[in-house]
């Protein structure tokens, strides 16, 4: 908005130039002032607006964009004015105070290690401890998910299964407890060699999709898919819920208020997904254009 009034300044000073308006004629000192404000706000602007999509990943995002923005973009330089090196100053010292939580610090450590555009890069200082939280969350994820679902399934299939004809039993029957003298190798050893393989791989294409990468690669990794997919799916802002609220108050109109609210999620849910699908497909559609 600031770039676009400074855009349109010698416009907006034509309209203002008469006597019942020329005192709303922008003077030096406003026009000196909003270019600080513009020079301090444009440069984050562009991430503020990646950083609010919900088509793709953004939450791993997060502290690389921290990283650039207070060390290099939102940096005071020799060329900006004292207003505009105070507002970088602040902008910097606000994104620190509202990222300092420990638990949220964590969240964003372990989405960040899970998003393949980022492995190997130092944007966490506490890395070791980062992988040690997340081999126990794969751990407890294993334990108290599939190994809960596997052993209650086996209960019950022991309690409903017919017992099997006896057949005579063949040469590899009695050869398989001679031979099958290895023991299961222990989960955690597991995690730990497969996140090991994990780190040790170089980075994708910053530009690559990180869940089509996770989806073709769930086989080599399938603990780390597990906790992957628990982290992203979370969304970097808010403007996706806040989308969700707009799309429900142009639905839920004066002359359509007397919807169920379970028509209302059916119908919000439809339109979310459509918008959705055709921003993919669009976004498709732009690339196979960009490649041929």
């Amino acid at each position: 908005m600031v770039d676009r009034v400074l855009a349109q300044t010698p416009a907006i000073k034509r309209v203002l130039d008469d006597r019942r308006h020329q005192h709303l004629i922008p003077s030096w000192q406003d026009i000196a002032v909003l270019e600080s404000v513009n020079a301090a706000l444009k440069p984050a602007a562009e991430f503020t607006d990646l950083l609010s999509g919900d088509t793709y990943v953004t939450v791993s995002s997060i502290k690389p964009v921290l990283k650039l923005l207070t060390e290099d973009v939102l940096k005071p330089s020799d060329e900006d004015t004292t207003l505009t090196s105070d507002i970088k100053r602040k902008m910097c010292s606000v994104l620190e105070e509202k990222y300092r939580p420990a638990a949220l610090q964590k969240t964003l450590a372990k989405a960040c290690l899970l998003d393949p555009r980022y492995r190997g890069n130092s944007f966490d200082d506490d890395t070791e401890e980062t992988k040690c939280e997340l081999i126990e969350e794969i751990l407890d994820m294993e334990d108290g998910g599939s190994g809960a679902s596997a052993s209650a399934a086996a209960q019950q299939e022991a309690q409903t299964a017919v017992p099997p004809a006896a057949k005579k039993k063949t040469l590899g029957d009695l050869l398989k407890p001679r031979t099958t003298t290895s023991a299961t190798i222990p989960k955690r050893v597991r995690a730990d060699t497969e996140l090991t393989r994990y780190l040790q791989e170089d980075p994708i294409d910053s530009n690559a999709d990180p869940l089509a990468w996770w989806r073709d690669n769930q086989g080599r990794f399938p603990l780390l898919f597990k906790v992957a997919r628990k982290y992203m799916c979370i969304c970097a802002t808010s403007a996706p819920s806040e989308r969700v609220f707009s799309a429900a108050g142009n639905i839920v109109t004066p002359l359509r208020s007397s919807l169920k609210p379970h028509k209302v999620n059916m119908l919000v849910f439809l339109a979310r997904n459509k918008d959705m699908t055709q921003d993919s497909r669009n976004s498709r559609n732009a690339l196979r254009k960009h490649r041929d």
